[in-house]
C-alpha cells in the first residue's frame, strides 16, 4: 500500500497492484516491504569484515614491480638454458 494525496488534501492507502483504497486510521502508519526470506542478503562475518581498503600507491607499484621482476628473470632462465621439462 502506498500513500496518496486524494482531493481536499486526505491521505489515502493504496494498493500499487490493485488499486485497493484505504483512509488510514488516525494519522500515522508506516511504509514497509515484505520481502521472501530468498530474496534477503546473507553475509557472513568473515564477508562483513572486507578487505584492507586504502593501500597506497607506493606499496601497489612495489607489489608489481616485484612480479614482474620475477617473471622477466623466470624467463631469461628458461631462454638461456632451455625449459627443464
Amino acid at each position: 500500500m502506498m500513500p496518496v494525496k486524494k482531493e481536499g488534501g486526505v491521505v489515502a492507502l493504496r494498493c500499487s497492484k490493485c488499486g485497493y483504497e484505504l483512509l488510514p486510521q488516525g494519522k500515522e502508519y508506516t511504509v514497509g516491504v515484505q520481502t521472501a526470506s530468498v530474496d534477503r542478503v546473507k553475509t557472513t562475518s568473515v564477508i562483513s569484515e572486507g578487505k584492507k581498503v586504502g593501500r597506497k600507491k607506493e606499496e601497489i607499484e612495489q607489489e608489481k614491480e616485484e612480479y614482474y621482476k620475477e617473471v622477466f628473470l623466470e624467463l631469461l632462465h628458461e631462454e638461456e638454458y632451455g625449459e627443464e621439462s
